[in-house]
């Protein structure tokens, strides 16, 4: 289900989308197009635009020479391995040029990539294998061992293993590229490849999937959220215009031509983001959907250079910035706490960076305000789910316009959202008051794979229901307060943890800091902070408790602080609360 504009127009924040984006809507409609004609679009019109640069491999391509690269990849999937339209094809690696290349590829035959997270365990690879039914998985070389398991093991409907070798497999031959050899059913990267004709399969972009993404999920088993290719259309543009303030334009071939507003090619630039020019830093891992839409299709879509980042390495990052004067950044505020806590950060130049985009986890408002300063450009914090191709609400960076600290911005376009009552989630709430978040949009997924009893649970009548705790402001400013599961029971009243976390930030001797509740016989929970400190500084418990206490309403209070050494995150960012509730 999909609102129409002129239901969307009647809500609070569809007057406040910048004047830019209103007057597009009133004739845009989105491209129902498959997903690799973002990189064909891009190699048209901007084919000799620097791509992909990789430092350790020697390798740079342009868009054009990335595209024949992808066709040829595509031709091998389909001449060589028989993959065709609908197979599934896992990729478990990290940021790898590699894996580029291969989603890419598979997306021109109709293949459905299927993410499989670098740092999972034999035992959740097998289920995502089993669960997806891949005929195929490429992996880098340090994968092996656990790949190898999985086919001795013979549980799986493997037919291939694809598997390059990092930071060599595209090395020229001149610097000493390794070639290695395989046996069946393990295979070369580099076999792969093939100059014979491809046929371009009929693609469905509502019906067909492009994707595989898998959540890291509150059941005790991951779900295959599945991304059609018209919701990763969608997620692109949505995303393209809160950094450009323009749609791209579909030409006769159903190709998508983009462009910048002239002033934005100017010093006095008001959206950060330019078409062939800027590079991007591709930290966040493409198997994450944040990965997937805002640093793998995103770039693509804006003709963008991309640096692939394999592995987060801090004193790597903030080399690259410096030499390669990167534009777009991104990841979770985790990082943004790093690299502010370092000794040394104020010796270090930021400022080419025009955008950082943000979320997977609460950003502070204190952070967010620090970090803003230390660059040139504008933090672009939203809110998504991988249910929703990681496009919910988003803060259009604009720098002329306001800033709403503490919010996760105003719906995307085409996006209506409503907060809804806890209890039966038919009520929708006033302005201002707590609530669940729930959508709707062309970019939420088609539901989970094998999971029709999820699927009735999170996907109701046209509507995604998030899970997540919520208020919206009269201008339709969105602002996350919690999870419906984290929510702390304090004798019958609610308390969202990621309140208290804000205050909780407004110290000054705050590095990072989590709440969680501590089951009591008498009130049911007790908030419980735990926390970390900056480097030399001190603070007492009692002081943190009054610094907090004086600002929060009686049943609120934080009964109970423990100091740790690091707040445990996954590799989404994403606070372990079960982790430091079972230290309770």
């Amino acid at each position: 289900m999909i609102s129409a504009l002129s239901e969307i127009k009647k809500r609070p924040w569809y007057q406040h989308y910048p004047k830019d984006i209103q007057n597009q809507l009133e004739t845009y409609q989105l491209p129902k197009i498959p997903v690799h004609r973002l990189l064909e679009s891009s190699a048209k019109y901007y084919p000799t635009s620097i791509a992909i640069v990789h430092e350790p491999e020697n390798f740079i391509v342009n868009y054009q020479d990335y595209y024949r690269l992808c066709t040829r990849f595509a031709s091998g999937l389909q001449n060589k391995f028989g993959i065709k339209k609908g197979d599934r094809v896992a990729i478990y690696a990290r940021n790898y040029p590699e894996f580029l290349i291969a989603q890419y590829g598979m997306a021109m035959i109709g293949a459905v990539y299927v993410a499989c997270n670098p740092i999972l365990t034999k035992d959740e690879i097998e289920y995502q294998l089993n669960d997806s039914k891949s005929r195929m998985i490429i992996i880098s070389e340090d994968m092996k061992p656990i790949v190898d398991r999985i086919i001795a093991g013979k549980s799986t409907a493997l037919e291939a293993v694809i598997v390059f070798v990092r930071d060599q497999e595209l090395r020229p031959a001149l610097f000493g590229g390794i070639r290695t050899e395989e046996a069946p059913p393990y295979f070369r990267y580099a076999e792969v490849f093939s100059d014979e004709a491809v046929i371009t399969p009929e693609i469905d972009p509502v019906e067909d999937l492009s994707a595989i993404i898998y959540t890291s999920g509150t059941t005790s088993y991951p779900k295959g959220a599945m991304v059609t290719h018209f919701n990763a259309i969608s997620a692109a543009i949505q995303n393209h215009c809160t950094y450009t303030g323009k749609f791209p334009d579909l030409d006769p071939d159903g190709l998508l031509q983009c462009a910048n507003h002239e002033r934005d090619l100017s010093a006095d630039w008001e959206y950060p983001l330019r078409v062939g020019v800027d590079s991007g830093l591709a930290v966040t891992p493409w198997t994450h959907i944040m990965g997937y839409v805002a640093h793998m299709l995103l770039p693509t879509l804006t003709a963008m250079t991309i640096f692939p980042m394999p592995v987060f390495n801090m004193d790597l990052m903030l080399a690259m910035v410096k030499r390669w004067r990167i534009a777009f950044a991104g990841g979770a505020p985790q990082i943004m706490t790093l690299l502010l806590s370092r000794p040394d950060i104020d010796r270090h130049d930021l400022s080419s960076i025009r955008a950082w985009t943000t979320g997977g986890a609460p950003c502070p408002v204190a952070l967010g305000e620090r970090f803003e300063k230390k660059i040139s450009g504008r933090i672009a914090e939203g809110f998504s789910l991988t249910e929703a191709t990681c496009s919910s609400t988003k803060n259009f960076s604009v720098r002329s316009e306001e800033r709403h600290w503490g919010s996760v911005g105003l719906p995307m376009p085409w996006t209506d959202v409503k907060i809804v009552d806890l209890e039966t989630g038919t009520r929708e709430m006033p302005f201002g008051e707590e609530g669940e978040l729930i959508h709707n949009g062309p970019q939420i997924t088609k539901g989970y794979l094998n999971k029709p009893e999820d699927d009735r649970e999170t996907y109701k009548d046209g509507w995604l229901f998030t899970g997540d705790i919520g208020v919206m402001d009269p201008n339709g400013f969105v602002y996350i307060t919690g999870r419906k599961k984290e929510l702390i029971i304090y004798k019958g009243y609610n308390i969202a943890p990621r309140m208290l976390e804000e205050v909780l930030y407004q110290h000054p001797a705050i590095l990072e800091c989590a709440v969680v509740g501590k089951k009591d016989e008498m009130a049911g929970e007790l908030p419980v902070a735990f926390v970390s400190l900056k480097s030399g500084k001190e603070v007492t418990s009692e002081d943190l408790m009054n610094f907090v206490n004086a600002k929060v309403a009686a049943y609120k209070k934080i009964r109970e602080i423990r100091f740790i050494d690091k707040i445990p995150v996954n590799a989404n960012g994403k606070v372990m609360r079960n982790k430091l509730t079972a230290l309770l």
